[in-house]
């Protein structure tokens, strides 16, 4: 007589309770290391224009301005929610476009516009704030232009 292999019921439903307790303890935990790198993705996004913008400036010597874009993506707009996307222009001409960011962020800035010089100094200190609409913890990001062009972000408490 051939001994049987596989499980036992008994068996089976304790793997299957281990496995469900394990499940529950880590999937918030994953939840919050998707939100944080959503977050840190769309302040990426945001650095990466205002960087461009600043390099730009410097080697084009005339102003780069960072802004909210319209609808169609071809000019800036006014206002300071940038949820829609930005985009960079120099003198009229459109650099680069950046569409709204995934998982509907609200880009909330002090200013309409952020300017850099041909010296790579920013005509005003700008701050953003990044907040997710399901935030949690330390998932607020802000990012600060200070007019010496110089851009830090900072991670917050989601308010």
């Amino acid at each position: 007589m051939k001994p049987n292999r596989g499980f036992t019921l008994i068996e089976l439903m304790i793997a299957i309770t281990v496995l469900a307790i394990l499940l529950g303890i880590g999937i918030p935990s994953f939840r919050d290391i998707i939100q944080n790198n959503r977050a840190t993705a769309a302040t990426n996004e945001l650095v990466t224009a205002l960087q461009l913008a600043r390099s730009e400036a410097v080697k084009r010597r005339q102003n780069v301005t960072v802004c909210r874009r319209n609808a169609a993506g071809s000019a800036c707009d006014n206002g300071t929610d940038w949820a829609a996307g930005w985009l960079v222009q120099s003198g009229g001409t459109v650099i680069k476009v950046w569409d709204p960011q995934s998982g509907n962020p609200a880009f909330n800035a002090s200013a309409n516009t952020v300017t850099f010089q041909s010296s790579g100094r920013a005509t005003s200190a700008v701050s953003f704030t990044i907040t997710f609409p399901d935030c949690t913890g330390q998932q607020s990001r802000t990012v600060d232009v200070a007019a010496t062009g110089r851009v830090n972000t900072t991670r917050n408490a989601c308010p």
